[in-house]
């Protein structure tokens, strides 16, 4: 069996590196970016107003309270301004360009304003509540990195860079195909007691799209050579293929021979983790796609997917951020199991208790109780040769 650090970096070595295209920026949600984004302005490009409240002369309230003559009114959009004069105050909003001469803003709430004038009611620092030009970006200033999953946050910043497209990476195109006899679609009737209904297939369906793929569900076949060396044979059609079940060492568990007849060149299989041990993967066209063969337990399914399918995913895309993500917390309660041969990633809720990150795994620990992940948002990671780990001491979690 292979070290899961190993296996990874197998994987990610031999990742292509896809095209990139330019799409509408409500199109580029989740996508990753292929350039840099740079301003062509400073902002705010000009002082601005960070409150409703009075524009004013520092000096004038440095020793307030004190009554100032209102002498005007700027709202938010106002064009040009004028200069304020000494021992006076002008009404201003949010947004609203600053007067020539004025060096803070009072908020409208520490005020009291009658018959023309305005009550300053306390002191405020120079240059408060005022939004200084380009404050917060530069002309010329790299905004976003090439390599950036774009968020709904960015999204707001790159309109607001009046950017209507945007150039990204093209998304993997990915086809998901179950095996097995005994699995039945959505909809489909459960017609024996050996049966069970499918989960895997929607499970990868709906990681690859948040990992910013286009997945294509090639449906189930059964654990029959022809017709699963027929459904292979569409690899060519696809940047990355991904097969569930017929993967371990049974006798009608057919994929890594077959998939070797269609062209797949196999770089490894099995992995030193629990669950998902008889993970697959190998290259084909020319080491242009990849073929992941993930095992059918639906928790080895998604292990399988989160720990070496979604950062290869990530990686074809030119992410910068696609290793999975690793802290330490405080266990909860102690942990003990019987074999300490592979590392275990066990699912976990991590949590804020007291000002310290804790974590506490899930009692639900075999490869077929989906329902485990319910509430979950980690893996807690036993290395290795670790058969106990101790309530209070630290341990790792993988966050998902």
């Amino acid at each position: 069996m292979m070290p899961y650090e190993e296996a990874l970096s197998i994987v990610l070595s031999h990742c292509p590196t896809l095209p990139t295209e330019k799409v509408y920026l409500l199109d580029a949600l989740g996508r990753v970016l292929a350039e840099d984004v740079i301003s062509e302005e400073d902002r705010p490009s000009f002082d601005n107003s960070a409150m409703d409240g009075y524009a004013v002369h520092w000096e004038d309230i440095k020793d307030a309270p004190v009554e100032l003559s209102v002498v005007g009114e700027i709202p938010a959009g106002a064009e040009g301004t004028f200069e304020l004069p000494r021992g006076c105050a002008v009404k201003i909003f949010t947004g609203a360009p600053i007067p020539k001469g004025a060096t803070a803003v009072v908020p409208v709430e520490h005020t009291e304003a009658k018959n023309g004038k305005v009550l300053i009611k306390e002191a405020f620092k120079e240059g408060a509540n005022i939004r200084r030009k380009g404050e917060e970006l530069k002309a010329g200033e790299i905004v976003l990195q090439k390599g950036t999953i774009l968020r709904y946050y960015e999204m707001g910043l790159l309109a607001s860079l009046n950017k209507v497209q945007v150039e990204v990476s093209r998304k993997p195109r990915v086809a998901v195909l179950s095996t097995g006899d005994e699995i039945k679609d959505l909809g489909e009737p459960i017609t024996k007691p050996s049966q069970i209904r499918t989960s895997n297939g929607y499970t990868l369906m709906a990681g690859i799209s948040l990992a910013g793929g286009e997945p294509h569900y090639l449906g189930i076949v059964p654990d029959e050579p022809g017709k699963l060396k027929k459904a292979l044979s569409q690899l060519e059609d696809y940047d990355v293929f991904i097969t569930t079940g017929g993967v371990s060492m049974g006798d009608r568990d057919y994929i890594k021979t077959l998939v070797e007849e269609v062209g797949v060149k196999v770089h490894f299989h099995k992995v030193r983790i629990k669950p998902a041990k008889p993970i697959l993967f190998g290259t084909y066209r020319e080491g242009k796609g990849l073929f992941f063969g993930i095992p059918g337990n639906p928790v080895s399914c998604a292990i399988a997917f989160d720990l070496i399918v979604k950062p290869a995913l990530l990686r074809m895309q030119s992410a910068k951020d696609y290793m999975p993500k690793t802290l330490w917390a405080k266990l909860k309660r102690d942990f003990s199991r019987r074999d300490a041969e592979r590392r275990e990633f066990v699912r976990a809720v991590l949590s804020l208790e007291e000002q310290q990150l804790v974590c506490d795994f899930s009692p639900k620990l075999q490869s077929h109780m989906l329902t485990s992940y319910v509430g979950a948002n980690c893996y807690m990671v036993v290395r290795e040769g670790v058969k106990e780990l101790k309530g209070g001491e630290l341990v790792e979690v993988v966050l998902f």
